[in-house]
Order: C-alpha cells, then structure tokens, then sequence
C-alpha cells in the first residue's frame, strides 16, 4: 500500500511535487504572508507524482500569481498543456472526485482572495481617497478583480461611476494599462461628461489619467469611423434635437402618399382600420368603454362591440361608408325557455342581409374560455338562419388573422349590391383613428430595434412567421410593408445628404473594428449603464473586448431595475444574457446603496422584483436618516387642491428649516425634486415657488427618464393616477414592436414598474406621492395593499382598494336600479356590489360622495347620521356624524 504525505495537491507554490516557494520579501505587493493553502494527498513513490510535477512546471510560469489571476485561466491551462495520463488513475486511487480544472479554479480562486485581502492593505489609502467617500469592500473587488469579462450588477445609488473611475484609477495605479489604453463609454451625454470630469479630478495624480478616454456610444463610434476611414461623418440634422426624427418620418409619410397611390391607401387603411392590435386569440381582452349597459369597445361610429376584432370589422364598414347597425333586434321572436332573443352581429338594411362574426381558430375552435356553449350557439345561429330563411354569412378570427376577413366581407357585400367606397377622412363621431404621429413614433422606435439588431428583409420575413401564431399576422405584415417603405426613403435621405443615424455610428464602428480597419489601443474597456444597451452596443463591445486570449479586459455596470430606455433601442434582456453573449464571465455586486434610507430601499425593492424577469438582490442602505415615515401618499378630489397642498408642503419645510427643526441638508439647504411621467406635469408655478423658495430649498422639476442619475432630499412624485396619461402610462407599446426585440419582456406594465422604481429611489430622506381620490394609480393600490403606504385622502376617509382587480379603489356610483359600489377602473374591471342593506353594515366602507351635498342633510349611506362640517388636517369638509361607523364624507359647498 502507497504510503500518503501531506504535500498540498493545489498549494502555492508547490503544487503536485513542485518545490518552488516564495518567501514574503518576493511576493507581489499587497499580497500578503498569511493563510497558508489547504494542502492535499500526493502518493509518495511511482510516476505519478513526477509526471504531474513536470506537468505543472510547463505552465507554471504563464500564471502571474503577483497579479489577479483572470477566469479562463484553468480552461486555458489544460487546452495548452493536457493532463498526464496518469493523472486520473491516481486521482482515483487517493478517492478524489473533482475533476483537474475544478482543483485549478478552487487554487486560483484561493490565490485571487488573497491577493485581493492584500490589496486593501497595501492600497488603503488609495481605496479610501481616490474618490471623496473609501469605497465598500464591494467597489474594492471590483476594482480588484480583472477577470477578462465583468458585469456588475448595481442598485440604485451605490456608486456605479464611483467604482467605473476608481477602477480605471486602479489599472493605472498598478501599471495595468496606460491612460490611452483605457476607455469610458456612457449612454448620454451628461454621464459621459461626469466621468470624465471625475476622472480629470479624482486621478490626476496618477500618471497617464490625463490621457482616459471618455465618450458616449455613439461618439466613440464617430471618432472610429473618422480613424478607420480618414473622414468623420455628419449625424443626419433631423436628429441633433429630440422629437425631430419622428417629424421626419411624418415628412416622409406626407410624401410617399403623394407620390404613390397604393401607399396612399395602405397608410389610411392601416391608420383608420387596423392602428389598434386586436389581441392575442385566446387572451381575454380587457374593455374600455362602457355604454347602454353594455362593457365592450367603442367603434369609429360610436357602438360598443363585444370584441375588438368587431371593432376592426365595424371600423371597416364606417370608412368605407357601408351603411350598417350593431346587434339589431332579429326579425323574427326566438325567445324561449332556453333562448334570449337573438340579436346578430351586423345587419345590412340596404340588402336585408345578416353578418355572424365568430371567434373560431382555422380548426373551427373557441377560446378555451369561452366554454363549451359557444359552440352550441354558433350551431343554433346557422339552424336558425336556414330556418327562417334569412340571409346569414360569416366572418371568424381565423380569417381576421390571416387577412382573408375584409376582403372576403367586401366581396359578400358586392354580391348583396352593397358597394364600399373608401373616405379615410370621414369623420368619425366614437373613437378617433390613430394619429400619424402616433404611427410615425412606432415605426421610429421599430427602426431603431431593426438596425440596431442588424435584421434584414429576410430576417423580417421569418419573424413574421415565427409570430404568426395567436396572432394577427395580418396586421404585423401590413405594417412592415409600410415600414419598409418609410425605412428606404429614410435611408436614401441619408444618403443623398452623406449623413448617418445614430444606429450607423454604432453599427460601422462595430464593422471597422471587427474587420480590422481601426486598431483599437484600448486594453482596458468600462461601460456605464448597460441596462441601458441596445444590440449595436453589445455588437461594439464585443468587437472591442476581442476574444479572451487577446488579454483585454471589459467591465461593465447597470442596473436592470433602471432599465427604461426601450423606446431608445435599448434590450433589457443584455442584463440577463450577459454571461451567454460573454461566455465565463464574472458577475459582481454593488448592494450598498448611499441614497435611499432602508425603508425606501424595502419597500422599492420588493416593488421591482415583483417581475420575476428582474435580477434577485438584496439592497443594504448606509443611509441612516430617521423618520417615523418615508413615503407618503396624498389623494385629492380636485386637483387644483394638490397644488394647493404642495405649496403648503414647501412653505412648511422651509419655515421648519428656519426654525431649526428640520435637518439641513447639503450646503445648509435642502433639496427637493419635483418628478412627473410626462413633461405637461410640470407645475404651472414652479417659476414662482423657485422664487419664493430659493432662501433654504433647491427646488427642480424633471421627468421620470430625465431624472436618472439625479436625487434630493424629498421627492414629490405628481399625478400618480390611472389613466392613458397616467402613472403608469395606459399607451401599451405596439405589439408589432416585438418583431425586432429579440427577447419582449413578458410581465405586464415591466417598464413602467421599473419607472416607478427609479422615480422612488431619488429620495435621500423622504417620498411624496399626489394621486387623484377618484383614480390612484395601481401601482400606489398595489403599496398599499402591501401595507408599505397608506393613502391619506385630504378631507376624505381612508379609501379601499378594489377586492377583484387590486388596481382600482372601490367607489359609489348611481345606476338604473341604484346606487352601487364598483372598481373605479370601469368597465376594464366589472367588480360591483349592492349597497348594504342590512341597518349595521350601512356605510361600513368609505365613501366619497360627488356632487352637492347640504350640511346637515341626512347622511345616504347609512341613513342615520347626519353630514356636518369636520376641521380636517388639510381643511374642512362634510362627514357623517357617525364616524368610525359610518365612513361617508363630501366636499364642503
């Protein structure tokens, strides 16, 4: 039997027999003496021992074990010198079960925390002054860590461009790459400009700093488009100013349909017919309009319709001046016991001529929801039809998704002598076509995904195909045809003007570094905001980055909870595929956050990850301001009473800052950063109070998407309510954008959450929501329901969140038969209930009464108390003399 000594198999230095060791005097900086390595069994005789000594010696002098030693190394170790063929019998024989390149990586990895303990001694005070605050352990590492691939992954208010300079700071201060062999890449502008401001100021000790690059995406893919062709390009004029590209694809529009007759039509018809999507089949859609007890969708002509391919059929019929009514009473009685009377779909008068619209598939199936019945229904229709010997045809969502319905109901009309004559500019009395500004952002947002994702006519084609199930192909292929059509004039306006787009610079940049026409100096690669990158980005990067064994070192930084630039181009899946589109790369934290006091980042966090897509962390605040409450929520029944309350809320701060009862902040004062989805929400006195104020408080408005970056002390986030224009926006993306992303994230309202989130971790102390009593945003029912905000209706009772939906409030409405309780998302959400009956529940609920309500008029809620005037925290208004019981109350006069 072998005898066994303790020699350490993967020790430092003398691994497998090896006897090279290193006294502390020779070992790098920072490395340190302490922690010896765990040692292992080696067989005392045989050949094992000596064949795997000369093994290790082969390639140990290519592991520099004074400097991080990068992933991949272990990989490359054994492709260039192959284990000895002993090494297995004897792995086995000593019961080893890992396998060569997992003991490699456990030693380097070993070798890496080591060095990195050392480096925080021996750079101490590097790591505590190159930027104005020491940086946390976790900057330190990545400052540290040069594996070939890094993606750092961070929350919100950690340092990100904190840790990008220190980082570059570091490669220099170790002699790891000159200052010309480093660059900074940034989404914008202003962030491109903060990193190399704080680069120039925080490094310029360090030899070579000086020399840094800094720039955007797209200036960097100018500078190597002038370097590798010998002439810089011009950016097309029409996008040096934001919203001017889509005026010029509305030009484009404008002259295609003078120039082109088929165009002309297929733009109309498009705008008119088919601008809305008729959903996915077999999703239930949810109704927008309500009328004549019916819940449904409103068509051009005013009805509403069951579905919303009924409302494309109808829409068709009203702008091609088809006279018809919606659900005419039949001619003949067929109530019964089992029947209702039956009411048909369309009916034409000028030829007594009835229309079915089935929702059946190409198989003659319903939606599974639909139930069995359906199909029994469609049969009692068509008996019924033959019957009575009335005329029936029929159209179904098979048809509608292939694009034979139309074309099939025109030609049953014409053989009924019913001509359609098509007047785009008929003017509609319901709901009004969608705008050529709408369409023109759609195709400008789809135009920036096709170029920025390189997909061809071709690559178009197939991902119709791919997309052709569930839904309406017919739709997706008409509006590529349009798109198309407007992409080729765009390009020869490029053209004849010699100018690029934004996609161009990142797109012929990637290409002249990819095929070897710009030499890139750059050893060392860090990129800002990578949730923020499009596909040209990735493509740029990768160019730039090489493969691993060209040794350059790419590190970048986001957050793809602050992922809300998709209607710039940007793909947030980059987050989630960093390791595929980088194969081994490493994966690092920023956790730690300066900004946001730990409530806030709970409360945040939880928020965001409700989207399971989401990165999983887990955000630690070192922000200890101490407040009894951090986010607060104020509902009102007249908006002009918000700004009301929001001037009070800065006159209050800035009387208590005097007084000495509110903490400064920076610079003796406090910040406050007034934040809305929409630039219409900036309030009309932000001048006046800016004035008024400027003695203790910065005051500022910025949209949601401006304000990335940024924070202060309070936030008031304005008119968070449901609605189209609301917070978050009701205007869905168009699902033909899903053509060119490569991956649509699945969750509802994601980007709109994420908006959400960035908006809340803006606050250094605190978070003021204003939302409308009548329509609070779901997203604020959705905190609340948590029970991490409650809802403070100024002069009103505490609201309820609608038990069925959980995005609406529960509110009171008169109908035919009475008064009622329902969701006040209506008729999206059908949830209603009877007003109690029962003399103990009356009035249980709150409830805010509309209208004029007359002091000491008996309360009608729960019929005994009466409606007195109440001094409330923000005012007076009417509640009934029976509260708590009775939770009913009304604006005064």
């Amino acid at each position: 039997m072998l005898e066994l000594i303790l020699l350490g198999l993967l020790g430092a230095g003398a691994l497998l027999g090896g006897n090279k060791k290193e006294s502390s005097s020779s070992r790098p900086k920072g490395l340190g003496t302490s922690g010896a390595k765990p040692a292992a069994l080696l067989p005392a005789s045989g050949t094992a021992s000596q064949q795997l000594a000369e093994w290790r010696a082969g390639w140990e002098v290519t592991v520099d074990r004074k400097r991080w030693i990068p992933s991949g190394t272990a990989e490359r170790i054994l492709a260039e010198h192959p284990a000895p063929a002993s090494y297995r019998p004897w792995m086995s024989s000593v019961g080893r079960s890992k396998d060569l390149v997992e003991l490699l990586v456990t030693e380097f990895a070993i070798d890496n925390d080591a060095f990195l303990a050392g480096q925080k001694v021996a750079l101490k005070e590097f790591f505590e002054t190159v930027e104005k605050n020491p940086l946390t352990d976790e900057q330190i590492k990545a400052c540290v860590c040069m594996d070939h691939r890094i993606q750092i992954v961070a929350a919100a208010g950690s340092g990100k461009t904190s840790t990008m300079v220190s980082k570059a700071g570091y490669v220099l201060q170790q002699g790891l790459a000159l200052g010309s062999q480093v660059v900074l890449l940034a989404f914008n502008t202003d962030a491109a400009e903060e990193l190399a401001e704080r680069a120039r100021d925080r490094l310029s000790q360090l030899p070579g700093s000086a020399d840094i690059t800094a720039k955007t995406f797209h200036s960097f893919g100018l500078h190597v488009i002038a370097m590798a062709t010998g002439k810089k390009p011009s950016l097309a004029p029409w996008l040096e100013h934001p919203g001017e590209d889509n005026k010029m694809i509305v030009s484009i529009i404008d002259d295609l349909c003078k120039q082109d007759q088929t165009f002309r039509n297929d733009w109309h018809l498009f705008r008119t017919v088919y601008g809305r999507d008729v959903g996915e089949w077999n999703v239930p859609a949810e109704p927008d309009a309500y009328g004549n007890g019916r819940r449904g969708f409103r068509t051009a002509n005013g009805e509403i319709v069951k579905s919303k391919e009924e409302r494309l059929i109808a829409d068709w019929l009203f702008y091609n001046q088809v006279p018809y009514e919606y659900e005419r009473r039949y001619e003949h009685e067929t109530a019964t016991e089992t029947h209702r009377q039956y009411y048909p779909d369309f009916y034409y008068p000028d030829a007594e001529l009835y229309h079915e619209h089935f929702a059946l598939d190409q198989a003659g199936r319903p939606p599974e929801h639909f139930g069995r019945s359906y199909l029994d229904g469609v049969r009692w229709k068509r008996e019924l039809h033959q019957a009575m010997g009335t005329k029936l045809f029929e159209t179904t969502s098979a048809q509608i998704s292939q694009g034979t319905a139309l074309p099939f109901l025109e030609a049953q009309l014409a053989k009924a002598g019913i001509s359609a004559s098509f007047d785009p500019e008929r003017e509609a009395t319901g709901t009004q076509p969608v705008t050529a500004q709408e369409l023109a952002g759609t195709i400008r947002v789809f135009q920036q995904h096709v170029k920025s994702n390189g997909i061809s006519h071709a690559d178009l084609q197939a991902a119709l195909k791919a997309h052709s199930k569930n839904t309406n192909i017919d739709r997706l292929k008409r509006f590529v045809s349009i798109y198309e059509r407007v992409a080729a004039s765009w390009e020869q306006k490029l053209k004849e003007g010699g100018y690029i787009d934004f996609e161009d610079m990142l797109n012929l940049a990637a290409e002249h570094v990819e095929r070897g026409r710009y030499r890139s100096p750059f050893t060392t690669i860090l990129s800002d905001e990578f949730q923020d990158s499009s596909r040209a980005r990735i493509r740029l990067l990768k160019a730039l980055a090489g493969p691993p064994e060209a040794g350059r070192h790419l590190c970048v930084v986001g957050d793809d909870w602050q992922g809300i630039n998709r209607f710039a181009g940007a793909d947030i899946s980059v987050m989630r595929e960093f390791d595929r589109i980088f194969p081994g790369a490493t994966q690092l934290t920023l956790n730690t956050t300066f900004r946001s006091p730990q409530p806030i980042c709970d409360i945040s966090s939880r928020f965001v990850q409700a989207n399971p897509t989401q990165i999983r962390k887990e955000v630690a605040s070192a922000n200890h301001y101490e407040s009894k409450q951090y986010i607060f929520a104020y509902a009102f029944e007249d908006a002009r009473r918000s700004t009301e309350h929001l001037a009070e809320q800065l006159t209050q701060m800035q009387h208590y800052l005097k007084l000495g009862k509110l903490e400064p902040g920076k610079n003796g004062r406090l910040s406050v950063l007034l934040l809305g989805r929409y630039r219409s929400d900036r309030p009309a006195d932000l001048r006046r109070w800016k004035a008024q104020f400027s003695e203790q408080l910065d005051l500022d408005f910025k949209t949601v998407h401006s304000s990335k970056g940024l924070e202060a002390d309070y936030v008031m986030l304005l008119n968070v309510v449901e609605g189209n224009r609301g917070f978050p926006s009701q205007i869905e993306d168009d699902p033909v954008l899903q053509i060119p992303m490569p991956a649509p994230d699945p969750f509802p309202m994601a980007e709109e959450r994420r908006l959400f989130y960035v908006a809340i971790t803006r606050a250094r102390r605190q978070v003021r929501i204003y939302t409308s009593l009548a329509q609070p945003s779901r997203f604020l029912v959705e905190l609340v329901k948590q029970g991490a905000v409650e809802i403070e209706p100024i002069d009103a009772a505490p609201l309820e969140p609608c038990p069925k939906c959980a995005v609406g409030i529960v509110t009171r409405r008169s109908g035919r038969n009475g008064e009622f309780e329902s969701c006040s998302t209506w008729p999206r959400c059908e949830f209603k209930r009877n007003i109690a009956s029962d003399e103990s529940q009356k009035g249980r609920h709150p409830v805010r009464l509309s209208g004029n309500v007359a002091q000491g008029s008996t309360c009608p809620s729960c019929e005994r108390g009466q409606m007195i005037r109440i001094d409330g925290k923000y005012g007076e208004f009417l509640g009934c003399s029976e509260f708590p019981t009775c939770k009913t109350t009304a604006s005064l006069g």
